[in-house]
């Protein structure tokens, strides 16, 4: 990324980094604080050493997911339009999402459940669309494995 700013000339930057991303943003922050002007982080809050798995309860979804095969057969049973909406109404609330032991993740949640009030039924369909195309394999390596 220093190679990328240095080839078009900005000197210090502002960092967004979402889920994932925040991680990207806090490293590149560390390493780089000459080169920055602020830095915004949304979802993972800043950690020194990794987070212990083992507070997290038995149904938590990057427990879940972390094993192989168990998210792709959850979301297996459903069409990706209903998993995209499950999983933005699921992380749009109050509440961790966590199955109990004979539930997944996809099961936690009444299907009446409206989707939040910022994403649209257009959004909705778009990102279906994208997910159709390039299915849930790769985002699920990014926070869960």
């Amino acid at each position: 990324m220093v190679s990328m700013l240095d080839l078009l000339s900005i000197s210090k930057v502002y960092v967004v980094g979402n889920d994932f991303g925040a991680r990207v943003a806090y490293h590149f922050t560390m390493a780089h604080p000459e080169r920055m002007v602020a830095v915004m982080t949304m979802g993972i809050p800043f950690l020194f050493k990794p987070f212990p798995h083992n507070l997290l309860p038995e149904g938590f979804y990057i427990l879940r997911w972390q094993e192989p095969g168990r998210a792709e057969v959850d979301f297996g049973r459903l069409d990706v339009k209903t998993v995209v909406q499950n999983i933005y109404i699921m992380f749009s609330g109050s509440e961790l999402p966590v199955a109990k032991e004979d539930q997944e993740i996809m099961d936690i949640l009444d299907p009446s459940t409206p989707l939040p009030q910022w994403f649209t039924e257009e959004d909705l369909t778009a990102y279906a669309t994208l997910y159709e195309k390039s299915g849930f394999c790769y985002p699920l390596k990014i926070p869960c494995r």
